[in-house]
C-alpha cells in the first residue's frame, strides 16, 4: 500500500511540475485557462430583453469565407424598418484568448432594436493565431457583408466598428488602418472603406496602449495574466521589446481623420486610463467624442460593465450610445 501510495505521489508531483514547465514555455496553458474563465460572457438582460428579442431577427453563424478559423458572423436587424440601416461591426472582446460572439448577442439585439443592423462577428483566437489575425478577420468579414449587403437592408454609406475589451483595440486598429495614410503604409492589411462612410467608433473597455500590458497592474497574479495575454497574442515571448508593439498601441497613431467616437470604460479592474487618454488625444485632434466614465463615489463598475444591463450606469451608458448613434447617422 505504502508504495502504490509513493507512486501515486511521484505521479501527482511529475505531473503538477509538468504544467509548471509547460506554463513556463508556452502561454497556452495560461491561454486555455483564460479562455474558460470567459465562457459564457457577463451579460444580463434588461427586464424587458423578452419583448425587444421580438422586435428583431437574426441570421446565426454565417460564414465569411475567412481564410483562417472561427470565421463566423451573426447578423442582427430590426424587424420593422424603412429603407436601409446603418451596419455596425462589432468584435467580441476575451483577452485576445477568449470570449465568443454570443456574448454580445444581447447587447446587439438591443441596439438592433433600435434601428441599426448590428454584424457580431468571432475570429480565431491566440495563441493557435497570432497578430494582427482578427484584424485580417474584421476586414474580410466587411467583405462579405459589402457583397451581401443587400440581403440584410444594410445601408453601407453608413458604417460603424465597435469592439468591447480586446475587440475594442481591434476595431480601432482596423478604423487607424482605414484612415491613416501613414499608418497603413505600415500593415499588410489594405484601406478598402470609403472613408466618408465611417460615421463612428463605439469603444468600450478596450485597451489602446497594448505596450502597457507588462506593467500596468502592481498585482503579482495579474501581472502574470497580462505577460502570457500578450505573448499569445503577439507570439513572441519577449513581446514588450517587439516592433509590432508599437503598431499594436492605436492610441500613437489616431489623427484628425479617425472618425466620431463613443467610448467608455468601467473603474475597476479594467482600462480607464488608457480610455481616458484615447478620448483626450482625439478631442485634441478635433474629433467629436462622446465619452462616459463614471468615478468610483458614483459606483464600482468592473471590466465590461455597460453589458450588466440591470444597473443605472450601464442603462444610462446604452442611452447615450444611442443618442450618439441617432446623432452621427443622420
Amino acid at each position: 500500500m505504502k508504495k502504490i501510495v509513493r507512486n501515486f505521489a511521484i505521479v501527482l508531483l511529475g505531473g503538477i511540475g509538468l504544467v509548471l514547465a509547460l506554463i513556463f514555455v508556452s502561454p497556452r496553458p495560461t491561454a486555455l485557462l483564460i479562455n474558460k474563465m470567459f465562457e459564457g460572457g457577463l451579460a444580463v438582460k434588461p427586464a424587458n430583453y423578452d419583448e425587444i428579442e421580438k422586435q428583431t431577427i437574426s441570421y446565426t453563424d454565417i460564414s465569411y469565407e475567412s481564410k483562417f478559423k472561427d470565421g463566423y458572423l451573426d447578423v442582427v436587424k430590426p424587424v420593422k424598418h424603412s429603407g436601409k440601416v446603418p451596419v455596425i461591426f462589432w468584435v467580441h472582446g476575451g483577452a485576445f484568448v477568449g470570449g465568443d460572439k454570443s456574448d454580445v448577442t444581447e447587447y446587439a439585439v438591443q441596439i438592433a432594436n433600435q434601428g441599426y443592423v448590428v454584424v457580431n462577428l468571432n475570429y480565431q483566437l491566440a495563441p493557435s493565431a497570432i497578430y494582427p489575425t482578427p484584424v485580417k478577420q474584421l476586414d474580410e468579414a466587411y467583405q462579405y457583408i459589402k457583397e451581401h449587403a443587400e440581403d440584410y437592408g444594410i445601408d453601407l454609406e453608413r458604417i460603424y466598428f465597435a469592439g468591447d475589451s480586446a475587440g475594442a483595440q481591434i476595431a480601432s486598429q482596423y478604423l487607424t488602418i482605414q484612415v491613416n495614410k501613414n499608418y497603413k503604409n505600415k500593415s499588410d492589411i489594405q484601406a478598402s472603406i470609403p472613408i466618408e462612410t465611417l460615421k463612428g467608433a463605439l469603444l468600450f473597455c478596450g485597451p489602446y496602449d497594448i505596450s502597457q500590458f507588462a506593467s500596468m497592474s502592481d498585482n503579482a497574479v495579474l501581472q502574470f495574466f497580462l505577460k502570457r495575454i500578450g505573448w499569445s497574442y503577439i507570439g513572441e515571448r519577449d513581446w514588450s521589446n517587439s516592433e509590432v508593439i508599437q503598431e499594436a498601441s492605436i492610441i500613437e497613431h489616431v489623427g484628425e481623420d479617425f472618425p466620431s467616437t463613443f467610448i467608455t470604460d468601467g473603474n475597476v479592474n479594467s482600462f480607464q486610463n488608457q480610455g481616458v487618454a484615447l478620448a483626450e488625444k482625439l478631442r485634441a485632434q478635433g474629433v467629436m467624442v462622446q465619452d462616459v466614465f463614471y468615478s468610483l463615489d458614483e459606483a464600482k463598475l468592473e471590466h465590461e460593465y455597460q453589458f450588466i444591463m440591470n444597473t443605472p450606469q450601464a442603462v444610462n451608458t446604452f442611452n447615450q450610445l444611442i443618442d450618439f448613434l441617432n446623432e452621427t447617422s443622420q
